[in-house]
C-alpha cells in the first residue's frame, strides 16, 4: 500500500518528502498529503515523551488567580474541528490524572464531556460512573448521562450506572415523584459521595447548554431575571455562585449545587467567550476547583 510505504519511508528511515517522491514516481504533493492521511487515519501515531504542559504559565496563573488545584489548556486553533478535538484530548488527560482505581465518577450532562468520553484511553481502573442528573429528550449528540456513563465504563473496565429519570420534569409535583423512585434515589445517593465530578457549565446565551437550549423565550427571559449567569449539571446559578431556586429549578431530577459543590474533585470542561461570565463565577466562587479550558478562554479568564 503506497500510503504504508510513504509513512515508513519518512518515519522509520528518515527521507525527505522530496527524496520519497523520486523513489516511489510520484509528486511531492502527493507524498505531503500521504503523510498527513496516514496521521488523519491512525496508520502513523506520535507519542511526544515529555511531560511539559504547553501552557504551563497560564495554567499556574490560572490555577492562582481563582484558588484552583489544578488547570489543564489546550490550544485555541482557528479549525473548529481541530480545537475541538485537542479540548476532548486534553480533557481525557485530565479526567485519567484525576482517577483513583476504584473510584466513583459523578457526570454532568454536557456536550464538552462527551467529546472527552470519546478520547477517554483505555486504563484498568474498574471505576464507577454515576449521572448527577436525568436524561433530555430528543437527539442530544452522544451527550445522554447513560450513554457517557458508559463509555468511560467500557474504557476503564469499570460500571455503568444509570438514572431513570427525565433531566427536567413536567411539574415540581412530578420532579418530587421521581425522585421519591427508590431507584432514582439510590443512584443519586452514590452521586452525592462520588470522588470526582465532571461537567461542563453552560451559558446563559440564546442556544447555549442542553437544558437551556429546550427552554421557551418566557422560561430563558424568567432565568435571567432572576439573575441566572450560568448552570452546573442542570442546576443554573447566579452571579454570586448561588443556586437560582423557582419553578424551572424545582423541576429538575437530579443533585442540587450545594450537593455539587461537597463533591471533592469537581472538575469544569468549558471554552468559548460565550462561556466567561459562568465561567468567572464558577471559578471564583468555589463550584469547580479543577479546570479544562482553552488557550483563548484562559486569557480572557486572566485579563480580568
Amino acid at each position: 500500500m503506497l500510503l504504508g510505504r510513504v509513512a515508513r519511508m519518512y518515519y522509520e528511515h528518515g527521507l525527505t518528502h522530496q527524496e520519497i517522491a523520486d523513489t516511489l514516481g510520484v509528486s511531492r504533493i502527493r507524498v505531503t498529503r500521504l503523510l498527513a492521511e496516514a496521521r488523519e487515519t491512525g496508520v502513523v501515531e506520535i507519542i511526544v515523551h515529555v511531560e511539559e504542559s504547553l501552557f504551563a504559565d497560564d495554567e499556574r496563573d490560572l490555577a492562582a488567580a481563582f484558588g484552583l488545584r489544578q488547570v489543564w489548556i489546550s490550544p485555541s486553533v482557528a479549525d473548529e474541528q481541530k480545537a475541538a478535538r485537542a479540548f476532548a484530548s486534553v480533557g481525557a488527560e485530565a479526567l485519567a490524572a484525576k482517577l483513583e482505581p476504584d473510584a466513583v465518577v459523578a457526570l454532568g450532562l454536557s456536550t464538552a464531556v462527551a467529546l472527552v468520553a470519546e478520547e477517554f484511553p483505555e486504563q484498568p481502573l474498574a471505576a464507577s460512573f454515576v449521572p448527577v442528573a436525568g436524561s433530555v429528550s430528543g437527539l442530544v449528540n452522544g451527550a445522554n448521562p447513560h450513554e457517557l456513563a458508559l463509555a468511560f465504563a467500557r474504557r476503564t473496565n469499570g460500571r455503568a450506572f444509570h438514572l431513570p429519570a427525565p433531566l427536567l420534569a413536567a411539574s415540581p409535583e412530578a420532579a418530587a415523584a421521581s425522585l421519591a423512585d427508590p431507584g432514582v434515589r439510590e443512584v443519586l445517593e452514590l452521586a452525592a459521595r462520588a470522588d470526582t465530578l465532571v461537567a461542563g457549565i453552560g451559558g446563559t446565551a440564546r442556544g447555549q447548554g442542553l437544558l437551556l437550549s429546550s427552554l421557551g423565550d418566557a422560561e430563558r427571559e424568567r432565568l435571567l431575571a432572576d439573575g441566572a449567569v450560568g448552570d452546573l449539571a442542570g442546576r443554573f446559578f447566579d452571579a454570586d455562585g448561588e443556586a437560582v431556586h423557582g419553578a424551572l429549578d424545582a423541576r429538575v431530577v437530579g443533585l442540587g449545587l450545594d450537593e455539587l459543590r461537597a463533591i471533592p474533585n469537581r472538575l469544569g470542561i468549558a471554552r468559548g467567550e460565550t462561556k466567561l461570565a459562568a465561567l468567572r463565577t464558577a471559578l471564583s466562587s468555589g463550584l469547580v476547583n479543577l479546570l479544562v479550558t482553552d488557550s483563548d478562554t484562559a486569557r480572557a479568564l486572566l485579563a480580568d
